[in-house]
């Protein structure tokens, strides 16, 4: 009984649903407690590891009790057995593995570990003070409930009891937690209060018993039998900029009567003698090094658990045997029907009065439009060291203002260059959008104006503002209604102006002196000699002054010249800074026809076409033209090829794989969708034409405003081959996820819509409902593969492959809860379609908590969170009703068996 009990798919599906909900509440306890609590309470619990225990043995026990040798699905049987080797390999490392760190500075050696974890350490000491005799013993101290700590140990064959007598948590940030011990040896008794010794530094001795002790509360130190002597550190910056770029240690490892010279850099590891070294932070002086160090005996097992993985899932993909491959089938058998449903889818000197700056604005309309795009391919330094065009630079900051690209019949770049050479005139120009009319009543503006000018929130030199950006600084995020944040957006807009207007944002002048990398504006000191700047302000005037003549004359063949003279300039000193005009080129192209947000429109509509074409031709049984159908489909593979082809341009143009950020990955989500449905296109037309509307969607949240869409450089970690396997994998997955999302709100919405006179929407529910496994299962195959890959990465990165960061415990409670979804059909009740679709919609939610909710509400590793939570957008409740609706609409008419 009991093993028919144990062994079932239900306790299957008991014990994983447990798994993801302490998981989840973890990274909540982590966010609100620290990383001490989630350890002491989760991931480090008894009660947590005999959870993984139980997962272990009900795998095996479901693989012999299920005879998956006997039924030949070797495929499935690799995949599983892949997971057992993960797990056995994830142990050893837990228990018998070490994990720490080591500081050196310049000059110096050391061969000392400190560990993570935190010990209770006991030390005997002679009469001179050195120590005799120690023994260590973890613990995980937790601030939540109640801690107990009671050893009894024997040193030198006598007997010292130790127990805990109260913890105290620490009461904010700024303080540290306190213990209270209590120590008895040889009849005498002390009480000791410990904080936490990170540094095991100023460990205070005491006489107990005849003997001297002294505890220490804090890491443990391993010795080394060798050591490491720091040459030199190196750290680069990006050209202009205090972001780093890279950092690396020179250093010379000596073991006994050999020795030998290495550099350790990120993605670069030192191994010797059984440990790993990984680059992992550094001084801030930049005169020290800090070293990630493990020890894993359980590296090699974990890596062949992941290489079985990705053998399981690739397999399972061709398996004759596997459900992949009898979805298929299915399909092929009934393609007519698959094929009704794809065709229903688918200068600083002149002041004008308040009619001369309208008359200017007029003046730069009409004459500078072909001169502004010369302009635009004139490079500037950002304040991250990146060199781009001006182009690049005028679009972002004008659309963060007035947030158009046009205003006033002037593209961006006239808009900049009329900001820079007549300040005075743009100030009394309405253009920065305003919407609270609370706002506008205390800058002393009309309520219907929807832009107030520069010079409206200022009054006599005073900023009208002061008082209430510090107010609302002060108040929590969550807590900041409406009115706050459109007071810190105009803060940031009346700050970017102030950039422009007093032309530090102007930073287009290499040093000429080539001492350093950055670029200068003349409106900021230049630490040149004072030909040179002398040189540079007249370059920069004799422009201003040609292009204000030219205005007038209307002959920009001076300014023009002044330009290409810039643009020598910059040749001639930051030649190896400067990119390949062809990349200049690419990146304006890509600024002046904004095809990732142009996309947002045409796969939605396209998608939208498909779908009134849908309903039509099943509640008409009536088939639409067959050319009408080729068009659509044309134009949405047509689309799909320039997504990939704008992708391609961005990483051409920046060096490195786009999806690098919030707003890139974001993008690549919408392409995979996009992809995913190409991919399904001769299984079902249907899939292809639902991801065109879902790769629009994607797009549309990339472009909602709280996502950076510029081109960055790279932070040190993310300069790995890694990034564009880990990342594109994992990323890929959300698309065909997002894909079962919506083909499940499909199979809802065609529920709801059953009966008896339309018996063809029950195959179509069915053909939907095989489509919607087979995307799931390449799905949670990515997503598995690209988490694990991820795991691979950071333990080559930085020398650990999970440490229950925020972010890759939610991709692991994801995969989770799609292996649940995948697995209900083995249970009898919930071998249906609805549940099927009701679960593909539920479960997109975990994604959005591991893409989304992590980055603003947790903290972590791969979060964007810093401190407090952004509040809770209000569409994501409109968001639940929505699923809801569908969920229980459908409920009512769901009884339907599934396929296979």
């Amino acid at each position: 009984m009991f093993r028919k009990i144990f062994f079932s798919f239900w306790m299957s599906l008991i014990l994983l649903s447990i798994y993801a909900i302490s998981c989840a509440v973890a990274t909540f306890i982590e966010n609100d407690f620290g990383t001490n609590a989630a350890k002491a309470m989760v991931y480090n619990a008894f009660w947590f590891d005999l959870l993984h225990l139980l997962l272990l043995i009900n795998l095996v026990g479901i693989i012999f009790i299920h005879k998956l040798f006997q039924r030949q699905k070797y495929a499935a049987l690799l995949l599983h057995c892949a997971f057992i080797v993960i797990l056995l390999g994830a142990g050893i490392t837990r228990y018998f593995g070490i994990e720490g760190g080591m500081h050196i500075r310049e000059g110096q050696s050391s061969n000392i570990v400190v560990t993570r974890d935190e010990f209770i350490t006991l030390l005997l000491y002679n009469d001179n003070g050195k120590v005799r005799e120690y023994q260590s013993f973890g613990v995980d101290f937790n601030p939540l409930l109640k801690n107990s700590f009671k050893k009894e140990i024997l040193i030198e064959n006598k007997k010292v009891d130790l127990k805990l007598l109260d913890y105290e948590k620490a009461s904010n940030a700024m303080s540290s937690p306190v213990i209270k011990m209590k120590i008895s040896f040889n009849g005498d008794s002390k009480e000791i209060l410990l904080m936490p010794n990170y540094n095991n530094e100023n460990v205070l001795p005491f006489r107990l018993g005849g003997e001297i002790f002294a505890l220490n509360w804090g890491p443990q130190e391993i010795i080394l039998p060798f050591s490491i002597d720091l040459k030199d550190f190196i750290l680069e910056r990006y050209a202009g900029s205090m972001s780093p770029s890279s950092y690396a240690s020179d250093i010379e490892v000596i073991d006994k009567d050999k020795s030998f010279e290495y550099k350790i850099f990120m993605n670069n590891v030192l191994d010797y003698g059984g440990y790993r070294f990984f680059q992992s932070s550094y001084d801030e002086d930049e005169k020290g090094t800090i070293f990630s160090v493990n020890k894993d005996p359980g590296k090699i097992p974990t890596y062949i658990g992941y290489a079985l993985l990705i053998c399981g899932f690739v397999w399972i993909l061709f398996d004759e045997k596997s459900r992949f491959i009898k979805l298929s089938n299915y399909l092929k058998n009934h393609k007519n029907l698959i094929l009704v449903i794809f065709y229903l889818f688918i200068v600083h000197t002149k002041v004008f009065a308040e009619w001369d700056s309208l008359k200017l604005v007029q003046s730069i309309k009409d004459n500078s439009s072909q001169h502004s795009l010369l302009f635009g391919s004139l490079l500037v330094q950002d304040f991250d060291g990146r060199i781009k065009p001006m182009d690049s630079v005028a679009m972002n900051y004008i659309h963060k203002i007035i947030k158009k690209n046009n205003f006033l019949g002037l593209n961006y770049n006239q808009i900049f260059l009329g900001m820079t050479i007549y300040p005075q005139n743009f100030q009394h120009i309405k253009m920065i959008s305003v919407k609270t009319p609370q706002l506008k009543e205390i800058l002393g503006v009309d309520k219907n104006e929807k832009y107030v000018a520069y010079s409206d929130v200022f009054d006599k030199g005073f900023y009208k503002l002061t008082n209430y950006v510090e107010e609302v600084n002060r108040k929590k995020p969550v807590l900041r209604n409406q009115f706050d944040k459109d007071i810190l957006s105009l803060d940031e807009k009346i700050n970017i102006a102030h950039y422009i207007y007093s032309g530090k944002i102007f930073r287009i002048f290499p040093d000429p002196s080539q001492r350093t990398y950055a670029w200068y504006s003349p409106a900021a000191p230049m630490p040149f000699e004072s030909k040179d700047i002398e040189s540079i302000q007249n370059l920069l005037l004799r422009y201003f002054f040609d292009f204000d003549q030219a205005l007038t004359n209307k002959d920009f063949s001076k300014a023009d010249e002044d330009i290409k003279k810039i643009k020598d300039f910059q040749k001639y000193y930051a030649q190896n800074l400067i990119s390949s005009k062809t990349k200049i080129n690419l990146e304006i192209f890509l600024n002046h026809y904004n095809i990732f947000n142009n996309l947002v429109f045409i796969y939605i509509f396209l998608g939208g076409m498909f779908f009134i074409l849908l309903f039509y031709e099943i509640l008409s049984l009536k088939k639409t033209s067959k050319w009408f159908k080729r068009v659509l489909f044309l134009l949405i593979f047509f689309s799909v090829i320039i997504h990939a082809l704008a992708l391609i341009i961005r990483w051409y143009i920046d060096d490195h794989a786009p999806w690098s950020n919030a707003y890139e990955s974001m993008v690549y989500i919408a392409f995979a969708c996009a992809f995913s449905g190409v991919i399904f296109y001769k299984k079902s037309p249907l899939a292809f034409c639902t991801a065109s509307i879902m790769a629009g969607i994607s797009l549309f949240v990339a472009h909602l405003g709280f996502m950076d869409p510029q081109i960055t450089n790279l932070v040190p970690v993310l300069k790995s081959y890694w990034l564009n396997i880990h990342v594109s994998i994992i990323t890929a997955s959300y698309g065909f996820l997002g894909l079962c999302f919506l083909l499940g709100i499909f199979t809802l919405l065609l529920f709801m819509l059953r009966n008896k006179k339309r018996k063809q929407v029950d195959q179509s529910i069915l053909n939907l409902h095989c489509i919607n496994e087979m995307a799931m299962i390449l799905g949670l195959a990515l997503l598995t593969i690209g988490n694990f890959l991820g795991g691979v990465w950071a333990n080559e990165s930085w020398g650990r492959y999970w440490g229950w960061d925020s972010k890759e415990t939610w991709a692991l409670i994801s995969i989770v809860v799609y292996t649940i979804i995948l697995h209900l059909r083995f249970i009898s009740i919930f071998n249906n379609p609805y549940v099927f679709a009701t679960a593909s919609v539920l479960g997109f939610y975990s994604i959005l908590m591991t893409y989304f909710g992590v980055n603003f509400y947790l903290s972590g590793l791969h979060s964007y969170a810093a401190g407090d939570p952004m509040p809770i957008p209000k569409f994501l409740y409109f968001f639940v009703v929505f699923t809801l609706f569908f969920i229980i609409g459908a409920f009512f008419k769901s009884k339907l068996k599934s396929p296979i």
